[in-house]
């Protein structure tokens, strides 16, 4: 899992992370894995649109949308000890057919977010249930190249064959 933090002069944070799912650090050959594109920010998504419009290119491994045409949802979460929005705004089922090391390509977003504005009414702060005021402002980010370890599955040991019903000589 690796991220490109993108921190701005604007106050806003907005990078992309690309990970396995929790726990996995491996796949084994012929499996397929769940590669998720994570977009996180300190301020509202609304909306995201994928740079390149083709699938990601993977040596000696089948690529796939998991999921396309989804709704993304937002929700808040808490990444390295800090709060953010969240966005998983990509899936893809991979499935290598090759031993060793792959590497999934690094995803550029266009994302628009929606960043509160203060009021210049002096009152404003008196009501709370005055109007907040929205701007939006376009931003980009990408992800970093994921690097993915393709290994053997490992053989089957004869209780594991007997348990399966399998006749063992």
């Amino acid at each position: 899992m690796t991220d490109k933090k993108s921190n701005s002069s604007d106050g806003i944070t907005l990078f992309a992370v690309a990970s396995l799912p929790q726990g996995m650090d491996e796949v084994y050959l012929g499996d397929s894995v769940i590669v998720t594109v994570t977009l996180y920010s300190n301020v509202n998504f609304e909306k995201i649109n994928n740079k390149s419009t083709k699938l990601p290119s993977v040596k000696h491994t089948t690529v796939h949308r998991y999921r396309p045409g989804r709704r993304l949802s937002q929700d808040v979460v808490v990444y390295k000890g800090k709060r953010y929005y969240a966005v998983d705004a990509e899936q893809y089922a991979l499935t290598p057919s090759k031993l060793g090391e792959l590497t999934f390509p690094a995803q550029q977003y266009d994302v628009v977010l929606a960043v509160q504005v203060r009021s210049n009414d002096p009152f404003g702060s008196f009501f709370p249930f005055g109007r907040t005021q929205t701007q939006q402002v376009r931003k980009t980010c990408s992800s970093e190249p994921l690097r993915i370890n393709v290994v053997k599955r490992p053989r089957k040991t004869i209780l594991e064959l007997q348990q399966s019903g399998a006749t063992v000589m």
